[in-house]
């Protein structure tokens, strides 16, 4: 059982002061990297609209500045997160259209400035152009449509992107056909528009939150400062454009139709599947939350069906394709990529990686199933005895998490997902170790771009590269493996099996499947 101490309302004050202190100390960093220009951390955006986001200077601003700027942001928005938890936990009562004001201004702010970090709404903006101009971006790559003839729109992206054809669902091609359409040969409208489209997914999915949870002050509370508010997110998600957030606005969209729309739910799912296919574990942890119902299963299935079956038949097979080819990649940052590095020197690389994926693929099983004996309750309401909404809540942020710590390439930005979910669960040890996860991952991808690809404006010193690099491929494997470790330790303190089944009948053995109090 809980050993913690009784709230203390006065330190919860203190703390929540705090926190909303440094998300706003966090973001006024943020926006001052960005408005100094373009740099080793900034994109350089072409053909510009003087009185027309995004807003900058051009300072050509020392490396070494923007990023300990931008490390310290990050770092003030981690630790701000983890006072508002704390805040939280105390009875931190804060009123809730502050709380909302406080989130959709500093998603404004960010929105205001050029995007960061990583260049790959440089790529969203080219594959929309290249749509825009007849072509189809999931057959054709920027390089390949610039030997037709220059576009400034298409030719600012960035390496190692250039050859690169879309990966992403034709939901998100449509978005990014559009806002070249909006932003014509103006990359920095282009990208703008790309920026918008995020802030608003963003704001979208926050609310619908607070929808799902009801009238229950602390439970909106919580969602405010884990998803509009997040620091974490405006950085590693808006900041950057990343199309994640798009997929997961229709992911709970799906959630709040649930309940009583199970078939347009499905639907829903289908569409943020075809967004970002990954978004797909939502699906999976709704259709397990309806298990006991073989009639609506199929309803949801065949909404999801008919979606992605529709959708990915209008752009055709290759887009499906596309999708599925990213899921042999194994990114740097992760314990993968050390294992990978290591015994490549004495073993096929193709081995190694086939081995790594069955790893993978068995480590999310098993943190799934300890998870699943010891998360937290959902906070979302149950209106029905049948209404499945509150599982489907809880086993998106168990798959999430287990996916997001074991998959071979993850990414900053991936951890939308977990967030929007662990926002309408019950608090626990878990947030804590979300909290260092992405913080050390978003510092990790810093400057995050190619320091060769002629685009970047401010050379990255040798020093600065050399820091940079053992951050990516040393500290932060050793900080996701220890994050991994300690939610196993967690789990197993808590009374979680390795497998908790009566094989081969399955019968599963007399353990609660959630812990109404979370340590």
């Amino acid at each position: 059982m809980s050993t913690d101490l009784q709230p203390d309302l006065q330190l919860g004050q203190k703390y929540g002061r705090r926190a909303v202190a440094l998300y706003l100390a966090c973001t006024a960093l943020i926006v001052a990297v960005g408005l100094l220009g373009p740099s080793v951390v900034v994109l350089t955006l072409t053909n510009r609209h003087a009185w027309l986001p995004s807003y900058w200077f051009d300072t050509k601003p020392n490396d070494w500045l923007v990023s300990v700027m931008t490390y310290v942001a990050i770092l003030l928005g981690g630790y701000g997160v983890y006072l508002a938890l704390k805040a939280l936990k105390h009875g931190w009562a804060p009123r809730i259209d502050r709380l909302i004001a406080l989130g959709i201004g500093t998603t404004a702010a960010v929105t205001l400035v050029p995007p960061m970090a990583s260049g790959d709404v440089l790529i969203y903006a080219a594959y929309g152009r290249i749509m825009a101009l007849g072509g189809d971006p999931y057959t054709a790559s920027p390089a390949d449509t610039i030997r037709l003839g220059y576009d400034p729109v298409i030719a600012a992206t960035e390496r190692p992107w250039q050859g690169a054809r879309s990966v992403y669902g034709p939901i998100a091609t449509w978005v990014q056909w559009l806002s070249s359409v909006i932003g014509g040969d103006s990359a920095q409208l282009t990208v703008w528009m790309l920026q918008l489209s995020v802030a608003i997914s963003l704001v979208v999915t926050g609310l619908l939150l607070m929808k799902l949870v009801g009238k229950n002050l602390p439970a909106r509370r919580r969602v405010i400062m884990l998803s509009i508010a997040n620091p974490l997110l405006l950085w590693a998600v808006l900041a950057g454009a990343h199309n994640d957030a798009i997929a997961v606005m229709f992911a709970v969209i799906a959630l709040v139709l649930f309940r009583r729309h199970v078939f347009l739910a499905g639907l829903l799912i289908g569409v943020a599947g075809c967004t970002k296919l990954s978004i797909g574990l939502v699906g999976v942890a709704m259709l397990w939350a309806l298990r006991a119902d073989r009639r609506k299963c199929l309803y949801f299935c065949g909404g999801g069906a008919l979606a992605m079956g529709g959708l990915y038949a209008i752009v055709g097979l290759q887009a499906f394709q596309q999708a599925r080819s990213q899921t042999s990649f194994i990114s740097t940052g992760t314990p993968h990529k050390v294992l990978l590095s290591f015994f490549t020197l004495f073993l096929p690389n193709g081995l190694v990686r086939t081995v790594l994926a069955i790893l993978a693929w068995v480590g999310l099983i098993v943190v799934a199933i300890l998870l699943t004996q010891v998360f937290p309750k959902s906070l979302v309401p149950q209106t029905h005895p049948d209404d499945p909404t509150p599982a489907a809540i809880r086993y998106t942020a168990i798959y999430a998490i287990a996916w997001l710590l074991t998959a071979m390439y993850s990414l900053p930005w991936y951890d939308v997902i977990a967030w929007a979910a662990l926002a309408a669960v019950a608090a626990s040890k878990v947030d804590g170790l979300m909290v260092v996860r992405t913080t050390m991952l978003a510092i990790a991808y810093v400057p995050g771009r190619d320091p060769h690809a002629r685009q970047v404006a401010a050379s990255l010193s040798d020093s600065l590269e050399f820091f940079s690099a053992r951050l990516r491929d040393t500290i932060c494997p050793a900080i996701e493996l220890a994050v991994l470790i300690g939610l196993i330790v967690w789990a197993r303190r808590n009374g979680a099996q390795w497998w908790p089944y009566d094989w081969p009948r399955r019968k599963q053995k007399p353990l609660p499947e959630q812990a109404a109090e979370a340590h």
